[in-house]
């Protein structure tokens, strides 16, 4: 047992002696050194802060003793990756190398109380900042997207409280923001767009819960709404559009799973509806009209495959049909009349070519059953008008335009 010890003993004298003169060395290292000038002022000071025995921290000084600038290696690289500058002993600028290559990267920009003014940032490794967010009281108040080469706004942002309050960005970068995107408690409720830059915008967006449900369009550039779309789940649902700039819309369409269903027109322009169409697989497959702008839809017209097939009419107004016309190949093969109105048939015509060929007086034949009554049409239209989004589009183009003056006023 002894035998053991004496031999241990030096050995853990010899590690505890390396240990003691490693301290001895560390602790021989300056901490700290002074430059001074021909007056005796310090001029730079280099300091070693967590003791490994290299100089990571250097404080420069002008003639009065009062502090430039300081330098300090964050990451102990050897090299200055953090540069905070003086004015009147009060920092007022720092600028970072945050990527540990040596490159600055990030500016901030401080008020005389030491709090950020401005902070710039180096998103493109361009050598500049092109990214700038603007604070007051801490809390961020504007940031701008300059482009690299020009120096140009591309991107602002405004903040409120705190939170994203706008955007608006220059897309054709012709030094005006021709987008503009408006928040509430920081989700997304309406975009606007200047699609062909002229200074208004021609496209309205509204937002629930940061998803599109309704989109407007001055597809004139009058500065009215033309068209609007409405959306569910990101999908259209039903459309509605002025197509002759009466200040009222004329075609109203209805979808399902993104597919158009139904067509509302008002194909005179009297604010009647006159027109139904029906689609499946979004192919029209019936047609109903107002012929003679009554009120009463009158004429039917059944498709396959896109090519008319069949058609029916009511030619007295009495909401039942007394025309049926039969059709091969879009054209008209034979047409049956109930010219007595009875219910039945009185007349039957051949055609051939676009021609009658063959004309036939009928005894009180058996109609062809109909597939839908007459009125049908009227239901259709009662049923997709009733929506409150049909009215005329000037007074909601105007609250439109008087929301973004309102917006730009507050830049």
């Amino acid at each position: 047992m002894k035998r053991q010890l004496i031999k241990v003993v030096p050995i853990i004298l010899l590690f505890v002696l390396i240990i003691s003169s490693a301290d001895l060395l560390r602790a021989q290292q300056p901490v700290a050194s002074f430059y001074y000038d021909d007056g005796g002022h310090v001029t730079r000071q280099a300091r070693d802060t967590n003791g490994d025995g290299k100089m990571d921290r250097w404080s420069h000084y002008n003639g009065q003793g009062q502090i430039e600038r300081i330098e300090q290696d964050v990451n102990f690289d050897g090299k200055p990756d953090m540069l905070v500058y003086y004015e009147n002993g009060k920092p007022r600028r720092q600028e970072v190398a945050s990527k540990n290559d040596g490159r600055i990267d990030l500016w901030y920009l401080l008020d005389p109380n030491g709090k950020v003014e401005r902070k710039g940032q180096d998103p493109n490794r361009t050598g500049k900042p092109t990214l700038w967010v603007y604070y007051q009281d801490g809390q961020p108040l504007r940031a701008e997207e300059q482009n690299s080469s020009s120096g140009a706004v591309n991107r602002s942002v405004y903040f409120r409280d705190g939170t994203i309050n706008r955007v608006e960005e220059d897309t054709n970068a012709d030094g005006r923001p021709d987008s503009f995107a408006f928040y509430e408690n920081g989700q997304l409720i309406r975009k606007e767009l200047d699609r062909k830059h002229t200074g208004k915008a021609d496209l309205w967006g509204y937002y629930q819960d940061n998803r599109l449900v309704k989109q407007e369009e001055d597809l004139r550039g009058d500065g009215t709404v033309s068209r609007i779309i409405y959306f569910q789940n990101e999908t259209v649902v039903r459309r509605e559009e002025d197509t002759m700039g009466r200040q009222r819309m004329d075609i109203i369409e209805a979808f399902a799973q993104g597919k158009l269903i139904k067509r509302l027109r008002d194909t005179k322009g009297s604010g009647k509806w006159d027109a139904v169409y029906v689609f499946e697989n979004d192919q029209i497959v019936r047609e109903e009209r107002d012929t003679d702008a009554d009120g009463i839809f009158d004429l039917r017209i059944f498709y396959a495959d896109g090519q008319i097939k069949r058609q029916e009419g009511d030619t007295n107004g009495d909401r039942r049909v007394d025309v049926w016309v039969t059709f091969e190949n879009g054209e008209r093969v034979e047409q049956l009349e109930d010219q007595h109105s009875r219910g039945t048939i009185s007349a039957r015509y051949t055609f051939k070519n676009g021609q009658v060929i063959e004309q036939e007086a009928v005894a009180d034949a058996q109609p062809p059953a109909m597939a839908l009554p007459f009125g049908a049409a009227e239901d259709e239209l009662r049923s997709m008008t009733a929506s409150a989004g049909v009215q005329t589009n000037e007074a909601r183009a105007t609250a439109v335009t008087a929301g973004l003056q309102s917006d730009n006023r507050t830049k």
